[in-house]
């Protein structure tokens, strides 16, 4: 009954992150400390599998509906989100080992509560200043070194980050940074999937999650993918607040239960 539940929730966070560019690591991740559904590594790995597969689904229809990206911006941000993953997986790994489970994901959902109310406010700001967008690509790396570090470290996927960075820094609208997000979570999460195999640390989660959530993420992709083509940038932007003052209430929630 509990994996179908998580099955369940895979595919809603899937919808979520694939329509808003959120990536759905976050929803995943902030329902999955709420039910105690696995440790630290286990709930990184179980949102990076649902992830990378949810951005395959959408990246792959984005284009394949038309949508032109600016690859130079793309792959910078990308190479920089890749070093950044490494960084954070290395972090990761480190707190895993030497500091308590409880007091890990502690300090993961403070970081990511004060995080989450500094973008939410600035995003919403940001957005209503009508700027051309900036495809600055050298400014790019850096904040794609910022978000895969963070965003592997706290293990959800980057995407309410990156949405918010690239609505901030480079005047996207919500419609463009929702699939510029998409994209850019899907290289930020490379890294961690090559780390996850070459260790073997797979081998001791569970393999029925696995295929589970790789379904929840192709169903949960392509529905919020066919979503986000329908409609406009402002209502994306309203979902969107909506959607990190959620957030916001979960994640302060999860810092009181784990004090």
């Amino acid at each position: 009954m509990m994996k179908l539940i998580l099955f369940v929730v895979g595919i809603i966070a899937s919808i979520i992150g694939a329509l808003t560019g959120v990536g759905g690591g976050i929803v995943l991740k902030t329902f999955y400390d709420l039910v105690n559904a696995g440790g630290v590594l286990a709930i990184g790995f179980y949102s990076t599998v649902l992830v990378f597969t949810m951005c395959i689904v959408s990246v792959l229809k984005q284009i394949k509906s038309g949508f032109n990206f600016d690859w130079p911006f793309l792959i910078s941000i990308s190479i920089g989100s890749i070093f950044g993953g490494c960084i954070g997986n290395s972090l990761l790994n480190y707190a895993a080992k030497y500091i308590p489970e409880n007091t890990t994901k502690l300090i993961q959902s403070v970081i990511l509560l004060i995080t989450l109310i500094f973008l939410t406010i600035f995003t919403n700001k940001s957005s209503k200043n009508k700027k051309e967008a900036n495809f600055n690509w050298f400014a790019a790396f850096w904040v794609g070194l910022f978000l895969g570090a963070i965003s592997i470290f706290l293990a959800i996927g980057g995407g309410p980050l990156n949405v918010s960075l690239l609505v901030i820094m480079f005047h996207f609208t919500m419609k463009q940074s929702s699939i510029y997000s998409i994209a850019t979570v899907f290289f930020s999460q490379i890294t961690k999937i090559i780390s996850i195999i070459a260790t073997g640390q797979f081998m001791k989660f569970d393999p029925i999650m696995i295929p589970l959530l790789m379904l929840a993420g192709i169903i949960g992709g392509y529905i919020g993918t066919v979503w986000n083509q329908k409609i406009s940038s402002a209502k994306l932007e309203q979902l969107y607040t909506y959607f990190m003052i959620a957030l916001v209430l979960i994640t302060g929630f999860n810092v009181y239960r784990f004090m």
